[in-house]
């Protein structure tokens, strides 16, 4: 982790209990145990978008927040903040949420969400689709296929592309602490796997005015997955993280408990 994230990185106001996991494919995973950590809770598995890190502040307060209702883990993907690696779009993240759910299962819990943001989101539903071992999934301004140019806003998408996909962008990346791929391999898609997470439940959550990933991605999504599923659209929501504000806190902590049939109570 950088200087500069460690500088910016929220000081956690709720239980916190670091941890470090090895992936499959020997990548060291670190994270924070966020809340009680009581088996009888559900575990939520909460991973951030590209860029990110599980302390940057509106995701750690968000995630922070979701103490109320679940144990939640919260870690850096691979190739982000304190983890080792290098990223890999929502490829092989699919083994960081994978030691991440297997060491929720270890410390008791019997049920276990993943929930994701933008890439993150990307990670949770390859993960249900090909290794699955999750109670539920909520994708969070996921894209459907890897060609998302077409959609985007024309300025949202130079300035994610001078970032990714040039030179000078992933060296100033790299400063602030995030490792990108020099060469990738497209992995299988989320419109393609969607269909094999049934019959564990996933739900897409999407802002009708995301810049980055249009509404049609939720749609497709929807479209590919079996049931069941649920699809959930909302104005003012923008793209990932710019959703994560308090009056969906609770909403988000609602569809959990309706999605695996629990008792819902503010």
């Amino acid at each position: 982790m950088t200087t500069v994230q460690l500088a910016l990185s929220h000081h956690w106001r709720v239980p916190a209990h670091a941890f470090a996991v090895l992936t499959q494919d020997d990548v060291q995973i670190v994270g924070t145990r966020l809340g009680r950590n009581d088996a009888e809770r559900p575990a939520l598995v909460f991973v951030h978008g590209l860029m990110g890190w599980h302390a940057k502040p509106k995701f750690a307060v968000f995630a922070e927040h979701l103490t109320a209702w679940f144990t939640v883990y919260a870690f850096d993907m691979r190739g982000h903040g304190a983890s080792g690696g290098v990223s890999d779009f929502g490829g092989a993240e699919i083994h960081d949420v994978d030691a991440v759910v297997t060491l929720a299962r270890r410390e008791g819990h019997r049920t276990v969400v993943t929930a994701g943001t933008s890439q993150g989101g990307i990670a949770v539903l390859r993960h249900a689709g090909l290794l699955g071992g999750v109670d539920a999934v909520i994708s969070i301004s996921s894209l459907a296929s890897w060609d998302w140019h077409g959609g985007a806003e024309p300025t949202s998408r130079r300035q994610l592309h001078a970032r990714i996909g040039t030179r000078s962008g992933r060296a100033a990346l790299r400063a602030w602490g995030v490792r990108l791929p020099e060469d990738w391999v497209e992995p299988e898609s989320p419109e393609e796997i969607v269909g094999k997470i049934a019959p564990t439940p996933v739900v897409f959550i999407h802002g009708n005015d995301d810049r980055l990933f249009a509404v049609d991605h939720a749609h497709r999504l929807y479209d590919a997955a079996c049931e069941p599923k649920r699809l959930l659209l909302g104005d003012g929501f923008g793209h990932a993280e710019d959703g994560l504000i308090p009056a969906f806190e609770r909403t988000l902590a609602r569809i959990v408990h309706e999605t695996l049939g629990l008792s819902w109570s503010e």
